[in-house]
């Protein structure tokens, strides 16, 4: 029991850099698609989406994952400082 807030410390931390990465991804697809929008239409294989929205999704999809990534990563190197911490103690 002693170790289920930890548990959430590390779930909250991991669902905010992801959700920071989300915001962040989007804003720079938007931004990349208004600065060259004829980039994105001559990539996009459909002819029917708007290239600005795609942008956004992608980049949207693209930074949760690497920000997801980045929190898992963190918490991993939090972990592993920890356990040497606790082991010099010791």
């Amino acid at each position: 029991m002693d170790r289920f807030p930890h548990a959430l410390r590390v779930i909250a931390i991991v669902t905010a850099t992801a959700i920071f990465g989300m915001i962040l991804g989007g804003a720079f697809g938007y931004v990349a698609a208004l600065v060259a929008p004829t980039f994105f239409e001559a990539t996009l294989p459909w002819k029917q989406v708007e290239p600005v929205g795609v942008a956004t999704v992608l980049g949207a999809f693209g930074g949760t994952l690497c920000g997801g990534a980045l929190g898992a990563f963190a918490m991993l190197l939090q972990t592993v400082a920890d356990g040497r911490r606790s082991a010099r103690k010791e």
